[in-house]
C-alpha cells in the first residue's frame, strides 16, 4: 500500500484541522493538568474506529492526523493512571 499527501486545498485544511484537533491535549501535558481519563480513554477508541477506516481507505491525511492522536491520547492515559 502506497501512502501519499496530495496538497490540495483540501488536505492543506485539513492539516490544519490535524493539528489543531491533535494538539488540544499538548497543553495539559506541558502543564500536568490533567483530564478525567474518560475523555482521552474514549478519544483513543475513536481514534482507533477512524485509523481502522483510514488504513483501509489509504488516506495519509487521516493516518498521520490518527497515529499522532493516539500517540498523544495514550500518553495522556498512561500520565493519568500513573499519576505523573
Amino acid at each position: 500500500m502506497k501512502i501519499t499527501i496530495n496538497y490540495t486545498k483540501e488536505n492543506i485544511v485539513a492539516l490544519i484541522g490535524l493539528g489543531l484537533v491533535q494538539g488540544a491535549l499538548i497543553p495539559s501535558h506541558i502543564m500536568g493538568d490533567y483530564p478525567d481519563l474518560t475523555l482521552p480513554a474514549l478519544i483513543f477508541a475513536g481514534l482507533c474506529c477512524y485509523l481502522y477506516k483510514a488504513v483501509i481507505d489509504g488516506d495519509a491525511v487521516y493516518i498521520i492526523s490518527n497515529t499522532i492522536g493516539l500517540i498523544l491520547n495514550g500518553s495522556m492515559i498512561i500520565r493519568i493512571l500513573i499519576g505523573a
